[in-house]
């Protein structure tokens, strides 16, 4: 399971545009918190520890308000359009016993027999839709490639899932492909059109002998015709 990055955060107790700048003056990124049924509370981080928290890629982090702790989730994160700095976040409250619904990163285990035998290994869904409590949400899933053969794919349906995480993409999506290579393909797509040129060319061959072969009967023809003249 995963471990949250834990943000420290403070409530601001000033608000609006102005007050925003100034949060982010202090190297401070300003935020907000919502949560079902309570009026949203402003808050403000330290720039440097959430930059440290986006690159983990994690959507759920552990906030701490007032030394309490608490599960927060990601909805928003908005950018300067120039610097591409972060402006402003938005978090979401999330309880421990809920259950919620998120994106988590697929990677595969083992080699397969295909790329043994020299096939790639492509994968077509780095990601898929969870459901699970806060404190069980995987770092990401895994799918085991070990007994793939040449040209087969895995699907959703086929992803490792820890106990008490339900899948929601759909399980007919395939995930991971055992492929020939490209170079192979042409190769062989080379050979059949050398074939089909050879044949070409014996046909062309033919149809000049055919003609050649007939130029010479017309000519034959023709001495014969004013042999018979004189």
């Amino acid at each position: 399971m995963s471990k949250f990055e834990k943000l420290e955060v403070d409530i601001r107790k000033e608000q609006g545009t102005s007050a925003a700048r100034r949060t982010r003056l202090r190297d401070r990124i300003p935020a907000i918190l919502y949560h079902s049924g309570v009026e949203a509370t402003p808050l403000s981080m330290d720039k440097k520890s959430l930059y440290k928290a986006l690159r983990t890629g994690q959507m759920i982090f552990e906030v701490i308000v007032d030394k309490k702790s608490q599960f927060v989730l990601l909805k928003e994160v908005q950018y300067h359009p120039v610097t591409d700095e972060v402006m402003h976040v938005d978090f979401q409250k999330v309880r421990e016993d809920e259950k919620i619904s998120l994106e988590v990163a697929v990677r595969s285990i083992g080699e397969s027999q295909g790329v043994k035998l020299g096939g790639i290994l492509v994968q077509l869904l780095n990601s898929v839709t969870i459901k699970c409590k806060p404190s069980e949400i995987p770092e990401f899933l895994e799918i085991d490639v070990t007994e793939m053969e040449m040209n087969t794919n895995l699907f959703v349906k086929d992803i490792i899932l820890p106990e008490d995480v339900e899948m929601m993409t759909a399980e007919d999506i395939a995930v991971m492909s055992v492929q020939e290579p490209k170079e192979e393909k042409e190769a062989e797509v080379s050979d059949e059109m050398g074939v089909e040129e050879g044949s070409e060319s014996a046909e062309s061959g033919d149809s000049e002998e055919s003609s050649d072969k007939a130029e010479e009967s017309s000519s034959d023809s023709a001495d014969k015709s004013d042999g018979d003249n004189q």
